[in-house]
């Protein structure tokens, strides 16, 4: 019965062994199910979509140093001797070299000199006004785009200053027989107005974000309007008495005229559209003051700020992504007229107007009050050509055109009708592509950087693309304009920045750029706890389960390093009760075959006994 029981307890004992070991093994196939199969799927449902982009090369971008080519031709006169050619040419080095020191920004300038050939010395003799040499010279062999050409007259020329500068890319300065002094002259000619390299490094560090100090941004970037596609000008006519004045205009007139030939010359810069309006009863809700010596009124510096905010209000605005170029005419109403500004010295305008930066600008028309005993309204017929020369100069500013400060002694030829010389075109493509080109690249930093930060933004292929397009475009740029093709420059930069801020402004960005850590668990743990809760807890049991055998393992290893010892005295013990048990039966089987014996002999003795 023992052995049973015991047999059957060892039975119990390896069903419960078994039955343990495939809970095991059922804990470990679930959590492996849930690891290699539910975590990967899960992550690779749930993980956002992020394209590659290209972020080793914008960083390599950003290092890059730029560079724009100026082709420069110094023309001297024919009897100019082989040594004084040598001498013109390594002055012009030094005075138009970049130095040793490192810039973001250089130029290269490529520097010919020579003498006067035939045909421009025949023109050169005619002994005509600047403005015909200037032409006549740009039509014989006129320097290409992004290059300027400057001639050094005898000292016996008509010209009276020491310099002129044409409406061309030519400039023109009067010999003094001293070669420093004219290398002097024609290399500041060539840095400080073809050029003005300083006007372009201070753009390209400030657009790159590299500088900070707003006093040393030239006040042009100020001005103007940052690079955009396209422009809306609207001109509006504040007429806010119309009972009294019935102010007409022919604005479609004065555009064809005087705005159209600038907005033709700027056509491959960007786009413009042009409006017009007229708006009665606005007035500028800005008491003037009034002068009595003269019997007028003035607007004080302090107060042109505020004729602004009023009136823009009622401007209106169309819909369209480019921005608005402003530009008011104001009639004064009979009881502030005439209406003059002071400047800051107290003196009246000259122009009767005022410019805000990246605005427009307005200008006071005062026109003469009506007859007592005339009929009302009365008719009043603008001359538009003062108002469009007014506003030229305003749209010029606020486009970026270069305004140099005056020189005495160089003498600048105004522009024609087109409000825009050759050479102040080619600063202009300059400085709006080292804009573009430092813009852009500034733009896709930031955008990789956001994008490096916060791993939770999706990044399509369309992103994607624009990034890849915007950064071919800048390298583009750079290529072409270092090589001098200042046009395709300027589109390839035009490309770059537009790409860039598609890129940086794409709304899809924004869907899980603010979505915050907590939310995660929020969502997550209503679904993972109550299924991972049991797992681990069945990981647990296996595990102490593990423990427990590879104890028992171990104890049952030691057990067999200790038997040896005690297994030669159990030999001997059952070797010596072998031998006692041995002795035992032959001492018993002895006495049995005795006893056998003496049963045997006792019925002899009987029988003999008897006979």
């Amino acid at each position: 019965n023992m052995a049973a029981r015991s047999k059957q307890q060892e039975a119990e004992t390896s069903q419960d062994e078994e039955e343990t070991v495939t809970q095991v093994y059922a804990t470990l196939g679930v959590a492996l199910v849930v690891v290699l199969i539910g975590v990967p799927l899960w992550w690779k449902t749930t993980e956002v979509y992020r394209a590659t982009l290209p972020y080793s090369d914008i960083g390599e971008l950003k290092q890059a140093q730029v560079t724009y080519k100026v082709g420069v031709e110094f023309v001297l006169p024919v009897t100019t001797q082989p040594d004084d050619l040598l001498d013109w040419r390594e002055q012009v080095d030094q005075h138009l070299g970049t130095g040793t020191a490192y810039s973001p920004i250089s130029p290269h300038y490529d520097i010919k000199v020579r003498t006067t050939n035939r045909e421009e010395r025949a023109v050169i003799n005619q002994q005509g006004s600047m403005e015909d040499l200037d032409l006549k010279l740009t039509d014989l062999r006129g320097p290409g785009e992004g290059t300027c050409t400057v001639y050094l007259l005898p000292k016996d020329s008509s010209l009276e200053a020491l310099a002129y500068i044409g409406r061309h890319r030519t400039a023109f300065v009067k010999s003094s027989g001293d070669v420093l002094r004219d290398v002097r002259i024609s290399a500041h000619l060539v840095r400080s107005y073809f050029v003005n390299d300083e006007r372009l490094k201070t753009t390209f560090t400030s657009a790159t974000g590299a500088q900070h100090d707003k006093e040393n941004i030239a006040k042009e970037q100020m001005r103007a309007f940052k690079t955009n596609m396209g422009y809306e000008v609207t001109f509006s006519l504040l007429n806010p008495d119309p009972s009294v004045l019935d102010v007409r205009w022919d604005m479609e007139a004065a555009t064809a005229s005087y705005l159209d030939p600038f907005l033709n010359r700027l056509a491959d810069v960007a786009e413009f559209k042009v409006f017009s309006q007229v708006l009665y009863y606005t007035d500028l809700t800005v008491r003037p003051t009034r002068h009595d010596p003269t019997d007028s009124y003035y607007l004080t510096p302090d107060q042109l700020p505020h004729t602004i905010n009023p009136v823009e209000a009622k401007l209106g605005s169309h819909v369209s992504t480019y921005p608005s170029v402003h530009f008011l005419v104001y009639i004064p109403e009979r009881g502030h007229s005439p209406l003059y500004i002071h400047n800051e010295e107290g003196m009246e305008s000259e122009t009767n107007a005022f410019f805000s930066p990246r605005w427009g600008g307005m200008k006071i028309v005062n026109v003469d009050s009506p007859p007592e005993n005339s009929t009302l309204p009365l008719t009043v017929i603008l001359d538009l050509l003062p108002v469009m020369e007014t506003f030229l100069s305003h749209l010029r500013l606020l486009l970026g055109v270069a305004q140099l400060p005056p020189d005495p002694w160089i003498v600048v030829e105004p522009a024609d009708n087109s409000a825009i010389t050759d050479w102040e075109y080619d600063h202009l493509l300059r400085v709006r592509t080292v804009e573009n080109v430092a813009t852009a690249t500034a733009t896709l930093a930031s955008l990789s950087q956001l994008l490096g930060e916060i791993g939770n933004i999706v990044i399509n292929d369309d992103i994607a693309r624009q990034v890849y397009l915007a950064v071919d475009a800048i390298r583009k740029a750079q290529r072409v304009l270092a090589a001098g093709d200042l046009s395709a420059a300027f589109q390839a930069s035009k490309t770059a920045i537009l790409s860039s801020e598609k890129a940086f402004f794409d709304p899809s960005l924004l869907e899980l750029l603010y979505f915050p850590e907590d939310q995660k668990f929020a969502i997550y743990i209503p679904l993972f706890l109550p299924m991972s809760v049991p797992v681990l807890m069945s990981l647990l049991h296996a595990y102490r389960w593990y423990k427990r055998r590879k104890a028992a393992q171990k104890d049952k290893t030691e057990g067999q390093e200790k038997q040896p010892t005690g297994e030669k005295k159990e030999q001997e013990e059952m070797k010596e009760t072998t031998k006692k048990e041995e002795a035992t039966e032959k001492i018993t089987g002895t006495e049995e075959k005795d006893d056998s014996s003496t049963e045997k002999k006792s019925p002899k003795k009987k029988k003999s006994r008897k006979v």
